[in-house]
């Protein structure tokens, strides 16, 4: 009815009279507007409406949701590349950016004056276009996406059956964990793996960093606005072209041969996906 990407599952006729999970009675709704129906504030024909078409079809586009952050020092692991930042730029305000591609941050922090924690982010699919956008907390995802689970601390997209293209945990106040991700802009794709960071167009591979006080985690392409990053590439020996996943699969894993024993003096346990 609203279009709040958090929702619950709803039995248009009540369980109580219809003793079955049928998928044609069964519509979302969020917890307010859940508990409104239960009680009778929104009638079963408002509801079926609004399950007819809902708000979220006709938009193209979740209505956004809050996010609750709050502090003084950012934390975003990334891959178990854990990126923290205290730096303020001009208006006084805390900023950190974990990921940026040609100048497009993928996702970055800012705090205010007041302590005030915004999170923002944008999340590409393979034709360049937005998949998830978080603006300042308010969170709102494209609706033609394959699949979207957003279940406690824990926001999934899949691109398609089993293929996760982005999974965040959210730890208010004031840490974020990418767990999963493949991120896309401009012809660079970076695979997020719990135990490992992967840059498929130029080979890199990041394990078990802590970067403090770096503006940028993670500056890949253009840099126009000369910001320093902890780990960056040469544009000009960074392949643009869209790499087949099974070429991109076995650049990964012999990035991960050529570490060797390093992994194991580590203490990193590959992720199972890459085994």
């Amino acid at each position: 009815m609203c279009g709040a990407p958090i929702y619950e599952y709803h039995h248009m006729v009540p369980y109580a009279t219809q003793k079955e999970h049928a998928a044609e009675n069964i519509t979302l709704l969020c917890a307010n507007h859940h508990s409104e129906s239960t009680s009778g504030l929104l009638s079963p024909e408002q509801v079926a409406q609004a399950d007819r078409e809902p708000c979220n079809r006709q938009r193209g586009v979740s209505s956004p949701y809050g996010l609750h952050f709050t502090g003084h020092a950012i934390e975003c692991v990334i891959g178990g590349n854990a990126f923290f930042s205290q730096i303020h730029d001009g208006a006084n305000s805390t900023v950190a950016i974990p990921i940026s591609v040609d100048d497009t941050d993928l996702l970055w922090f800012r705090i205010d004056r007041s302590g005030g924690l915004f999170l923002n982010a944008n999340v590409f699919d393979t034709n360049n276009l937005p998949t998830l956008i978080i603006r300042e907390n308010a969170l709102a995802y494209r609706t033609s996406t394959w699949d979207i689970q957003f279940e406690r601390r824990m926001l999934a997209i899949r691109e398609a059956a089993r293929t996760i293209l982005f999974e965040i945990e959210f730890v208010p106040p004031d840490k974020v964990i990418i767990h999963r991700a493949r991120l896309l802009c401009n012809g660079i794709e970076i695979l997020v793996r719990k135990s490992h960071v992967f840059i498929v167009n130029s080979g890199q591979l990041l394990v078990a960093n802590r970067v403090g006080n770096a503006l940028i985690g993670l500056q890949l392409g253009r840099n126009d606005r000369q910001l320093g990053g902890a780990f960056t590439c040469n544009p000009e020996v960074l392949s643009r072209y869209n790499m087949p996943a099974k070429e991109a699969r076995q650049r990964e894993r012999q990035a991960l041969q050529n570490m060797g024993n390093m992994l194991e003096l580590l203490g990193v346990s590959l992720d199972p996906e890459t085994l």
